[in-house]
């Protein structure tokens, strides 16, 4: 009768988890090991790539110039010295930082399609057929907006003395192989290295998956009674105990005190991965509105097309100034074609981009030309919903709070780095050490001892 009520309580206790924690438990296991090395890599890069301009800053430094009283150089100065070094290449941008910081000219070299291989002896023939063919479809096509693509290419950039106009460094990288380091960082974490078409949907379902993993971790960690005991392991790591504790206590309470920052850094990060992500977010943040992504630069005026004097930035770049005197930095875009505009970049405060004021300009009246999109024309002037999607990258890299963002975007990283591998290590455990040992058969029993032996004990005990 001992043995059976001590069964009754053993049965209770399996009972006790419900079907939704279950479920959640399987989810969050099998999901988090599918996941795991992807989210590893992603998460550590991106540590990095969070201090990108502040790395870039210390070992970097002819990014800097000694402040002088005197007024910067112009545009088309700058330009005119940068285009003798860079040779046939024509310069895209002008940018101007601080007072102790380097002018930077910005060139874009465009990748060439390469040709047909195997071609017969009518090679010749059959690409003045083609250019004909694609004149042909040009004209049907115009007029129609086509869908503007990722740039391929390389981009090179002059930084120049603002006050001599001295070179100081020519650097350059591409989207794809690139000696720059952080190029490849970005790479690995936008792409896990691989051409952007398959690597960035991956990306974007290992961090689909990380957004459910968050989800079921605080439905494993909610405590099931909010007394002291329970708290205490809910919220604080036992350092002194066996190594499987400290790792477990490692996954549970860092995954807790990090779950809100991981979430936000998920969500936004998921706007470069899936459009539908990205138009659902905004449509959610507008209260029902559609985003607006018209990716095509607002046109100047070619009814009376003119040779583009390369001065008229500099009455740009004056005009941006003399508005915005606290400005940390200004962009000046120079046009390529007729019908490209002077843009105009107003950066508000260093290493942040969500409050950029952007503006773009006829190359030949000066006129503004106004587009809408969620990042043209000036912060304070934009909607709650174009102002949230303006701070989606500040948000992402924790930017949005200076560099304690970055800090705490960086922990928070680190952390989600430490997840894959401390719930690998639990499950791990499980697998190899989980298993009860069969339980010890009951001992012989010794020698039996006389009943008349037994007596006389028994009555040598009573004396």
């Amino acid at each position: 009768m001992f043995s059976s009520s001590k069964s009754k309580p053993n049965n209770k206790k399996k009972s006790k988890t419900s079907l939704f924690k279950r479920i959640m438990a399987w989810l969050h296991l099998w999901l988090g090991l599918a996941s795991g090395i992807i989210v590893v890599i992603v998460s550590l890069t991106g540590c990095i790539y969070v201090f990108e301009n502040e790395i870039k800053d210390f070992i970097e430094d002819w990014r800097f110039v000694k402040p002088q009283e005197k007024a910067f150089m112009l545009p088309s100065q700058l330009v005119t010295i940068a285009d003798k070094k860079m040779k046939d290449k024509k310069a895209a941008s002008v940018t101007f930082g601080g007072k102790d910081e380097a002018a930077i000219v910005g060139y874009f070299v465009e990748k060439k399609e390469e040709s047909g291989k195997g071609e017969d002896k009518r090679g010749e023939h059959k690409r003045g057929e083609k250019k004909k063919d694609l004149a042909q479809n040009a004209k049907k096509e115009k007029g129609k907006e086509k869908p503007k693509g990722r740039r391929k290419g390389t981009f090179i950039s002059v930084y120049m003395n603002p006050y001599t106009g001295e070179i100081l460094n020519v650097k350059s990288f591409s989207r794809g192989e690139s000696p720059d380091f952080f190029r490849w960082i970005l790479n690995g974490h936008r792409a896990l290295w691989l051409p952007y078409e398959i690597g960035r949907p991956i990306v974007g379902v290992a961090v689909l998956i990380f957004l459910v993993l968050l989800i079921s971790g605080i439905v494993l960690w909610w405590p099931t009674k909010w007394i002291k005991s329970i708290i205490d392991k809910s919220f604080k790591i036992k350092w002194n105990a066996s190594f499987k504790r400290v790792n477990y206590d490692m996954h549970n309470v860092f995954g807790f005190y990090s779950c809100i920052f991981l979430f936000f850094i998920a969500v936004t990060g998921l706007v470069w991965s899936f459009g539908w992500w990205s138009k659902s977010l905004y449509w959610i943040t507008s209260g029902g509105k559609p985003l607006i992504e018209n990716r095509e630069s607002p046109k100047s005026d070619t009814t009376n097309i003119k040779v583009f004097n390369i001065s008229t930035a500099d009455k740009v770049l004056l005009k941006m100034r003399k508005e915005n005197p606290q400005a940390s930095g200004i962009l000046i875009s120079i046009p390529a074609k007729p019908a490209d505009p002077i843009g105009a970049f107003v950066y508000k405060q260093k290493n942040t981009y969500y409050n950029m004021d952007r503006y773009s300009f006829d190359q030949q009246t000066l006129k503004e030309i106004s587009i809408k999109t969620p990042f043209s024309g000036k912060y304070i002037e934009a909607n709650i919903p174009d102002k949230i999607r303006r701070m989606n990258y500040d948000i992402h890299v924790g930017s949005i709070l200076g560099l304690t963002g970055k800090i705490i975007a960086f922990l928070a990283s680190l952390i989600s780095a430490s997840l894959p591998i401390t719930g690998f290590i639990i499950w791990w455990g499980k697998q190899k050490f989980g298993k009860k040992a069969p339980a010890a058969k009951p001992k012989a029993a010794s020698k039996a001892v006389p009943a008349a032996k037994l007596k006389n004990t028994a009555s040598e005990v009573i004396a």
